[in-house]
Parts: structure tokens; sequence; C-alpha cells
């Protein structure tokens, strides 16, 4: 097959984001062209007046106006400018004439719909999220245009792409027909995550002893992570002085847990990596001894869960629908009532206090890994391209 992929969002590339959603694309991406199909890519990021005015917004606009109306500004701006790439998109099919068009879904992102009705191709959705999620997670100016586009793209897509059966559901529930469904969920890449990877470094960096049982955490300090609860718990459990908290990533809760670890006297016991570019994320995560995940949305399919696996990590979790749908409690991981403080931090001890614990959820998840890798995903997503194209 020939695939033109194209990536709407105003403002991540595929070369330089770390977003969850750029990294799924560029193993799948990756993935297919290894099975052997040709993959031309096209991002509206890459166009040099859409940068300019995501420089501004950020830049000028959220900064002076009041967020309802900076938020407004912008969202006028994402449809003006999803309109021109387009355009675009469609001289792109024009030229390299391909079978279909796989696009990431991005609240307000028209290209893609606008460019199959023109060429006739027929569109996938890849990373499809419920009408509510960009309001909820990210903040809407214009509600009634995202809902109308929303249902306006998702209707005319010929397939959907969910990451997991929680998601499928609450696309069903959304309006979205079964038909038009299927689940592709995230995966690994064994080349950047595996258990022979070496730590040792990160350790010496940070002057932490061998000896030490390190907890890892990975992730963009978003609210839904609850990095609070965490330390919280965490400080229930330091008093032994055998274990090490190491937070790698940074986001716009990163200040509040710096702060909070100094009242919470942690500051000898936690240590901020900062952003780490994502080819050396593994490098810190070899540095553990266990993995966690204090928190998660109630929808999304987890990367960080695959990857801790791949690497042969003790993983600690919550316990809900999203996580058991790839590991077991006490047996692939270790999982914990979510959002509850207690809960965790006896978890926590569990596995500090245990090693034995941690040496079977070890092996448990390294034999579990192989299950999903990018190439398995690819593979499905594959079959349900095929059928579109037959259809």
């Amino acid at each position: 097959m020939k695939i033109v992929y194209s990536l709407s969002h105003p403002a991540h590339r595929l070369d330089s984001g770390a977003a969850g959603h750029t990294v799924r694309a560029r193993a799948l991406l990756g993935a297919l062209e290894r099975r052997g199909h040709e993959i031309v890519t096209m991002q509206a990021a890459t166009d040099q007046a859409t940068q300019s005015a995501v420089k501004t917004y950020h830049g000028l606009v959220k900064k002076l106006l009041p967020r309802p109306v900076a938020m407004r500004m912008r969202d006028m701006a994402r449809v003006r400018f999803s309109r021109r790439y387009a355009q675009l998109l469609f001289d792109g099919l024009q030229q390299h004439r391909p079978d279909l068009i796989l696009e990431t879904h991005n609240g307000f992102a028209v290209a893609g719909k606008l460019a199959s009705e023109r060429s006739g191709l027929p569109l996938v959705l890849d990373d499809v999220a419920p009408s509510w999620e960009e309001e909820r997670e990210f903040g809407v100016g214009l509600k009634q245009r995202a809902l109308n586009i929303y249902r306006e793209v998702t209707g005319h897509a010929s397939l959907l792409v969910a990451v997991n059966d929680v998601m499928r559901q609450l696309l069903i529930e959304d309006g979205v027909p079964a038909t038009k469904l299927v689940t592709v969920s995230n995966g690994i890449d064994p080349d950047y995550f595996h258990p022979n990877i070496d730590g040792s470094a990160a350790r010496a960096q940070y002057a932490i002893p061998a000896e030490t049982i390190v907890i890892v955490f990975v992730g963009s300090f978003q609210t839904y992570h609850r990095v609070d609860l965490l330390l919280e718990a965490f400080s229930r459990v330091t008093p032994n002085q055998t274990a090490h908290l190491l937070l790698v990533g940074d986001g716009k809760r990163a200040p509040e847990a710096r702060d909070q670890t100094q009242r919470l006297g942690l500051s000898d016991h936690v240590t901020f990596c900062g952003r780490i570019p994502y080819e050396d994320v593994s490098r810190y995560v070899a540095a553990g001894n266990v993995t966690i995940m204090p928190a998660t949305n109630s929808y999304g399919n987890p990367m960080k869960i695959y990857e801790y696996a791949a690497m042969g990590k003790a993983i600690l979790a919550p316990n809900q629908e999203t996580i058991t749908e790839i590991v077991a409690h006490d047996e692939s991981a270790y999982l914990f009532a979510p959002e509850d403080v207690d809960s965790m931090a006896a978890a926590l001890t569990a596995v500090i206090q245990d090693g034995a614990l941690r040496q079977r959820l070890r092996q448990n998840a390294t034999q579990l890994a192989h299950k999903h890798t990018w190439e398995q995903r690819a593979i499905a997503l594959e079959q349900a391209i095929q059928q579109v194209i037959a259809s």
C-alpha cells in the first residue's frame, strides 16, 4: 500500500515531538514501512505561517489576554490554518497518488476530511478520543464549533482507530458506529526498551548507591498523573532510607512537585531529572528497580506500562480497567486502589521490602512484553486498512 500520513496538529512534529501521539505515529509508521508499505508524511507544523501563529499565541496572546478570549482566538486560528493545510494535503495527494489518508486525530482538524472529500480517497483516523476530551483535558474556546467539527470529521472517516477497549466503548457511546471502529493499542519498540540496558550511569549521575531501591516515574507531570499522591505515599516509606524516587520528565505540575518535596523533607530521597529526549528515557528507567504510574486517566492506553514491562521492571500502577487490560495484579504488576495514598504507600512498601516479589514481577513483565510490539500493532492496523480499501 501507499499511504499518505497526515499530522494536522499545528505545533507538534514527528521528528521532535515527545507527546504520546507523535511517539505512537512514529512507531506505527516505521513498522508499516518495515512491512513493505510506502509512507509519505505531511505535517501542518512544518508550514512557516502556522509556526509563526503558534509562537504568537504562546508568546503574546496567551499571556496578555483573558483565558476565554485567548482560547477563542486560538480555536479560530486552528480552524483557519487547518483549512489552509487541507489544500497542501490535497496537493500532496495529487502528487503521490496514495491508496488512502492516515491521519492522527486532533481537535479542530478538518484537513483530512476536506482532502479526502476532494480526492475521493478513504480517510483513516488514528488515536481517536471522545468528543468531550478536548474540552475536559485542554480547554476549548469554541465549544459548539469543536463538537460540530468532531461530528463531521468522525462521520466522514471510513475507519476510526481506538487505543483500547475502554476507548472503543466510549466512542460507541459517543455515537460512533461499532462497524467503523478497530482497536490498535500502543506498543513497545524493543530496540529502545529491553532488559539489557545499563542504568549504572544514571545512578552515578545522581550519586545513588548501588544498594538503594530506586522507584522510577516517567511522565509529563500532567494533573491526572497525580505526582502529588506519589510524593505523599513515598514520604511514608522513606524512614527506612533504602529507597530513592527518580522523577523523569517535566510539565506544568513539576514546580508544585518540587515544592511538595521540600515541604515533606524528601529532598535527599527524590531526584528530578527534568525533560529527557525520548531516545534516552530507557537509560533512566534502567536505573530503577521499580517503576510506577501513580495515576492515569480513565480511558487512555498508557505507553509507559508497555515500556516498563519491556525493560523487565517491577511495575506499580492503579487497579483500573485501562491498566488491567495490559497487566494482572501480583503477576505482571502490583496494583493499588486508584487515587488512594494509603494503598499506594502499602504497594511501595511491599515491593521495596520484598525482593522475591520484585523478581517475580520482573520476570512476568518481561514475558508479557513480546506480545505488545509495534510490529504486531502494525499488522492489526494493516489488516483493518486493507478491508477499508477493499470495500
